[in-house]
């Protein structure tokens, strides 16, 4: 789907300021007086509608983007497009945990509802994807290396 479309429709069908960055569905918008909930719903149903496409859909305001930001312990350990946030739509069920060497040399840290990933050089070959954590987690999580946070915080401030 191109973005351009995605724009027009959500805005044809009440959200404002839709903008949106890079081609992964990032979007930013002005949520009103809108609940995340009914934003998140309002998006789904629209791509649903218009575009044939089921996809979860999970929304972060610029708060959580920082804090995520700032949780995340490998920020500066290694090159920002290997420096993952798995963006989770819930957290994990309590006493669920994961095995930190599952993906040696890459290391991972769960911190409610988002994953921290450190690849040590390769991001697709690693099983450390956001499916992986979803099956283990029994979530729905969405990733973004730290250069895209970076530029989503920007560009919600």
């Amino acid at each position: 789907m191109k973005m351009a479309e995605l724009r027009s429709a959500l805005e044809d069908n009440g959200l404002e300021g839709v903008t949106t960055l890079q081609v992964a569905g990032n979007i930013i918008f002005d949520p009103g007086e809108h609940s995340a909930a009914a934003c998140a719903t309002l998006i789904r149903h629209t791509v649903r509608e218009r575009f044939g496409h089921d996809l979860p859909v999970i929304i972060r305001s610029h708060e959580q983007l920082v804090d995520a930001e700032r949780r995340n312990p490998f920020i500066g350990s290694q090159e920002a497009r290997w420096v993952m946030t798995v963006f989770l739509d819930q957290a994990p069920q309590p006493g669920t945990s994961l095995d930190p060497a599952a993906g040696a040399p890459n290391l991972f840290a769960v911190d409610g509802f988002e994953v921290f990933i450190r690849y040590a050089s390769d991001v697709a070959g690693s099983k450390l994807q956001s499916t992986w954590f979803e099956k283990r987690l029994g979530v729905v999580g969405t990733a973004r290396n730290a250069n895209t946070v970076a530029k989503l915080i920007q560009l919600t401030a």
